[in-house]
């Protein structure tokens, strides 16, 4: 397709008869076909090209193919006769129908005005720049497809700018004004809990919401295990059959305490090679406040698949398929970001693989996804929270949002150490700490969210 198009371009040869009659003043056009002509007058259509030479030109083209007898000139003849007949299509409103009628021989002259297809945009971009001067010259040809190019470069120029790769994270990165306190002073949400339904968590769901009153919340946002297909890890986490219980008993907790505290509706969803378009249809099945993204080197496949080598080098292969979960696309928040450390926690050495780490750290940041600060860590074989503070700092550094979450599996356990996370966070180099509703972040000042918990934890005592 492309070599069809580009021979109309090169056979803008029209030019040539074209140039013959403005320099032949209209109609001397006709005895001045000779080859030394166009050359001299290749200059002027190029710089007076007007509708007007156009009309009286398109006449001459048909004395000229009989004139000049290579068969280039002939067949560039036929489509002026054709156009010739129309009348208004090409010749005489050259720029106002060039874009429908180039459309079946220039199929590339289309996509320089329609920024819709801009894998195409380059060919036709390309082409005017190195046939620059056969390409004025089709303006006086009754050929508009070259006069209609150079009118469109800005075109070709703007489609290759969205080309290269669409903002991936466009949910994450938007910044929602802040809502006000509660009576109580209540300002923030934990973002991370579990229901009996993932089979290793306990207590109802009313019964994290009223822990969660006393530790000074605002909000909870119920993450529980999202199911997998094929069997995956089945044992820590709901069955594809009781997706629309767990939907269901988070409703029921928010409607009890509805003029309590705010409770919603996440999901912490697996992350794993293979699985994107499942993972993709769940976040649809229900109107979740939040998605936060696991990887969870614990699972029986996920060791299967990638345990192997050094154990430096099973941990390097975590975080880089930690990168590769933000840069899906599919979520909000990613959780527990250095799990890993929980693998043979005796020989955890952060120096050994932070040059892996700080690369993963700039592919995240890149995508805008948040990343959390899990207080959960502390009760781990390795006690420390995810991430530790070295690492919490390079976050930090590259500006990731961070959201904190308790990973409650215990009702108990809601609203965990915030107060030590938060100031984790001003010595790693934050200010702010946020929460997301519908998929949007919100984002508050630390030193608002300290002062909130105690006012708010002293008020419901």
């Amino acid at each position: 397709m492309s070599k069809k198009k580009s021979t109309p371009t090169k056979k803008a040869a029209p030019a040539k008869s074209g140039g013959k009659g403005k320099p032949a003043a209209k109609k001397p056009v006709n005895k001045a076909p000779a080859k030394p002509a166009p050359k001299k007058a290749a200059a002027k259509p190029v710089k007076k090209p007007a509708p007007k030479p156009v009309k009286k030109a398109s006449k001459p083209i048909k004395k000229a193919a009989p004139v000049k007898t290579p068969a280039k000139p002939v067949k560039k003849a036929a489509p002026a006769k054709t156009p010739a007949k129309p009348a208004a299509k090409p010749a005489t409103k050259a720029p106002a129908k060039s874009a429908p009628k180039p459309a079946s021989a220039p199929v590339k002259a289309a996509p320089a005005k329609s920024a819709s297809p801009p894998i195409k945009a380059p060919s036709p971009a390309k082409a005017p720049a190195t046939k620059s001067a056969p390409a004025p010259a089709a303006k006086a040809s009754a050929m508009p497809v070259a006069a209609a190019t150079p009118v469109e470069v800005p075109a070709p120029v703007v489609v290759p700018a969205p080309a290269p790769k669409p903002a991936l994270p466009a949910k994450s990165t938007i910044k929602v004004p802040p809502p006000g306190p509660t009576k109580s002073g209540a300002l923030f949400y934990d973002s991370h809990m579990h229901t009996p339904l993932c089979k290793h968590a306990w207590g109802e769901p009313e019964e994290y919401a009223q822990q969660a009153i006393k530790a000074g919340l605002k909000g909870i946002i119920f993450t529980c295990h999202a199911p997998m297909p094929n069997g995956f890890w089945p044992t820590v986490r709901m069955s594809e059959s009781e997706f629309e219980i767990y939907v269901s008993i988070v409703q029921r907790a928010a409607e009890a305490y509805k003029n309590k505290i705010h409770v919603c509706l996440g999901i912490e969803s697996e992350w794993f090679p293979g699985h994107e378009d499942y993972i993709r249809t769940l976040h649809e099945k229900a109107e979740f406040d939040y998605v936060l993204g696991a990887v969870h080197w614990q699972a029986k496949e996920y060791l299967a698949k990638f345990e192997s080598g050094t154990i430096e080098n099973f941990r390097r292969i975590y975080f880089d398929n930690l990168a590769k979960s933000a840069e899906s696309g599919l979520y909000d928040c990613l959780a527990h970001p250095d799990l890993v450390k929980n693998y043979h926690p005796d020989s955890w050495c952060f120096a050994i693989i932070k040059n892996t780490v700080s690369t993963c750290l700039d592919r995240i940041a890149a995508t805008g996804v948040a990343m959390e600060l899990n207080t959960s860590g502390l009760n781990k074989s390795y006690s420390e929270m995810n991430p530790g503070n070295e690492m919490l700092r390079m976050m930090a550094e590259r500006k990731i949002p961070i959201v904190i979450g308790s990973d409650a599996h215990r009702a108990q356990r809601v609203g965990e150490h915030f107060t030590t996370a938060l100031n984790n966070l001003i010595e790693a180099g934050y200010e702010e700490v946020s929460y997301f509703q519908k998929r949007q972040r919100i984002d508050l000042k630390i030193s608002d969210v300290l002062a909130s918990l105690k006012k708010a934890a002293d008020h419901n005592a």
